[in-house]
């Protein structure tokens, strides 16, 4: 604006409404270049994390030199609009070529300065900086969610006397029973929706149906053609064919089960 007031690169022959319109024109062309260009130099130099100034700088020199064309051609349209002899329609538009690379960017010098400045500023009002490494993110301890965060929001709809370490997840219908260490009872609750909850725990769905926490089994067994586990809290889950390949994370083969022992007879 302030360069578009002043007429700046016009003087006189153009007055100063057009002259703004023609420099805000040609800013927000170099910006939106200038931004092309910053992602990509971005994504080249994460690992060596340059700071955001000079990739903001190596990125606007860079899409300056890529959108060549389409700005030395606002250029030429801004001179024709010089009224009189001025306006002849502007220089030859150059071919893109070295020797007319410094004065393109002797052209384009304050949208270059302002998008490097900008980015700047909101790289210091960021948190964490920009091109910080997640690594070196620190998070609060009190925010950062921990593993079981889902397992905590799927407890909170059980009942105050059932809520317990969660061991398996039955699918009912529209419900989902929930088996934990003091007990089980049906929720209003998608079964996928529950399993997506507990996507954080140690666990195996070995049915469409079900859902058990892998540290809950205390026995893998067979029966007929039927592959079985055992929960410490009893509950005897299958395990459907489309399964069978999560029974190598279970651990080794445990000697087939009698009914008797399993308390099933």
């Amino acid at each position: 604006m302030v360069l578009g007031w002043n007429r700046m690169g016009f003087g006189p022959e153009m007055g100063r409404g057009f002259s703004t319109l023609y420099w805000a024109g040609l800013v927000c062309a170099i910006w939106f270049a200038a931004s092309i260009g910053t992602m990509l130099v971005a994504g080249f130099t994460r690992r060596w994390r340059w700071s955001a100034w000079s990739t903001a700088l190596l990125g606007a020199l860079l899409g300056v030199m890529l959108f060549y064309w389409p700005i030395a051609s606002y250029r030429r349209l801004g001179w024709s609009l010089l009224p009189g002899e001025a306006g002849f329609g502007g220089p030859p538009l150059p071919l893109p070529t070295l020797d007319y690379l410094p004065q393109l960017l002797a052209n384009t010098l304050p949208g270059i300065l302002y998008w490097t400045v900008t980015v700047w500023i909101v790289s210091r009002m960021q948190s964490p900086p920009l091109h910080l490494p997640a690594s070196t993110a620190t998070q609060s301890p009190a925010t950062e969610p921990g593993p079981e965060a889902g397992a905590v929001a799927l407890r909170a709809r059980l009942p105050a006397h059932l809520d317990g370490e969660i061991l398996a997840l039955k699918a009912e219908d529209h419900y989902v029973r929930i088996y934990t260490t003091r007990g089980d009872t049906l929720v209003h609750h998608r079964f996928r929706d529950a399993v997506a909850d507990l996507a954080g725990v140690d666990g195996l769905q070995v049915h469409r149906s079900f859902w058990v926490r892998r540290s809950a089994i205390s026995r893998r067994y067979t029966e007929g053609h039927g592959h079985f586990l055992q929960l410490q809290n009893d509950l005897r889950v299958p395990v459907s064919r489309s399964y069978h390949h999560v029974l190598r994370v279970v651990g080794a083969k445990a000697r087939p089960a009698s009914l008797r022992e399993l308390g099933l007879d």
